[in-house]
């Protein structure tokens, strides 16, 4: 297998990169001849046939989800028309800096992790040492990005009044609605939820599915809302769900599955409708509004993990340390609100006694009658 030669051997200038392009344009279809050994492409076709990208339990590694592996294509595609079929080196620090530069601080966070991922297969085949990785240090601001505006905005209650008030129970609007708000799941597993994954769970029913995130090693658990059982039979009787989802497109009569895009874009398109239109308003804001939900209702970290399907406790700690920091500061205002009410400052400021002969034994100051009318 070829190794690469040390990186000085190369500089960001020999490297012609695709940022002097518009992002728009038609890429030109990837040359059907094999790649050259040692060139981008050639790494990049051995590590969509690894262990990396697909996935093997039996030696540790978990692969990605097909949503990952159909963006990180993209992004990683559109290096090769100019990059190609040059050495792998070309990849200096320098120039993926100014790939990241020419994309939003998302799309370039997507970019630094697809390129990692591919360094660290990589690394762990022996092509590439550890100290010549070109992504070392490389910051995206994808996280500074995310905490400046927020990321995806959550649903307000005057929102969800409003999408309620348009789209009455059994319409597919409010179904799409209904499964977001009641059972919390992302967009990857909302989409193909259906009667399969609705099960009895120790005398409760409950929606039980392994998450598309995950790559089915999650499984989410939560029990059927009394208000979604309502909205199911709604759906039901207006015969609008089918056999393996619920929601979808219809085909024939039948309700069949559709990918995440386009549903997301129809349960989009319905909530414009409704008058809920803000960019940043999608189907994830609607679940981080039920998180918030959850952290003010007292749910504990481990609760809001199983139900929300994250393994990583940082999640819900953040929501639980904004709901408290929230509360501390209207049960703070309570207080103060009781004691400006109950109190005067009457009770602290002694009142001041007219003495003409002499001033309070404070700063013992004596004052003479005779020396008044004489200052009148």
């Amino acid at each position: 297998m070829p190794r690469l030669p040390p990186r000085s051997r190369y500089t960001a200038t020999r490297a012609i990169t695709s940022t002097r392009r518009s992002r728009n344009e038609d890429r030109p279809a990837p040359p059907k001849t094999p790649a050259r050994p040692g060139t981008l492409r050639w790494y990049w076709n051995g590590y969509k046939r690894s262990d990396h990208w697909l996935g093997d339990l039996s030696v540790g590694h978990e692969g990605l989800a097909e949503s990952t592996r159909l963006q990180r294509t993209g992004l990683i595609e559109s290096l090769l028309p100019e990059n190609g079929e040059k050495p792998f080196a070309v990849l200096t620090r320098k120039v993926i800096r100014a790939e990241m530069k020419a994309r939003t601080p998302s799309q370039a966070g997507n970019l630094l992790s697809a390129v990692r991922g591919m360094i660290r297969w990589m690394i762990d085949e022996g092509h590439l040492d550890e100290d010549d990785d070109p992504t070392i240090g490389l910051k995206s601001g994808k996280a500074k990005a995310s905490r400046e505006t927020g990321g995806f905005l959550p649903w307000t209650e005057d929102d969800m009044a409003r999408y309620r008030a348009r789209w009455s129970l059994g319409t597919e609007a409010r179904l799409m609605f209904d499964i977001l708000h009641y059972t919390f799941l992302r967009l990857g597993d909302a989409h193909r939820f259906g009667p399969p994954h609705l099960r009895q769970i120790v005398r409760k029913m409950a929606v039980q599915i392994a998450t598309d995130k995950s790559r089915g090693n999650t499984t989410v658990t939560v029990p059927v809302h009394p208000e979604f059982a309502e909205s199911l039979r709604a759906a039901r009787a207006a015969n609008i769900v089918g056999a393996e989802v619920f929601t979808g497109k219809l085909v024939r009569g039948r309700v069949l599955p559709m990918n995440k895009k386009a549903w997301a874009a129809k349960f989009k398109k319905f909530a414009v409708l409704a008058g809920v239109n803000e960019p940043k308003k999608s189907c994830h804001g609607v679940r981080k509004a039920r998180a918030e939900v959850a952290a003010y209702a007292d749910c504990t970290e481990s609760q809001m993990m199983a139900m929300f399907g994250w393994t990583d406790p940082k999640m819900p700690a953040h929501y639980i340390a904004q709901a408290n920091r929230e509360r501390l500061g209207i049960s703070g205002m309570e207080k103060i609100v009781t004691f400006d009410r109950g109190q005067s400052l009457d009770d602290f400021v002694p009142r001041q006694e007219t003495n003409s002969v002499r001033t309070s034994r404070a700063n013992e100051v004596v004052t003479f009658p005779g020396n008044i009318r004489k200052k009148v």
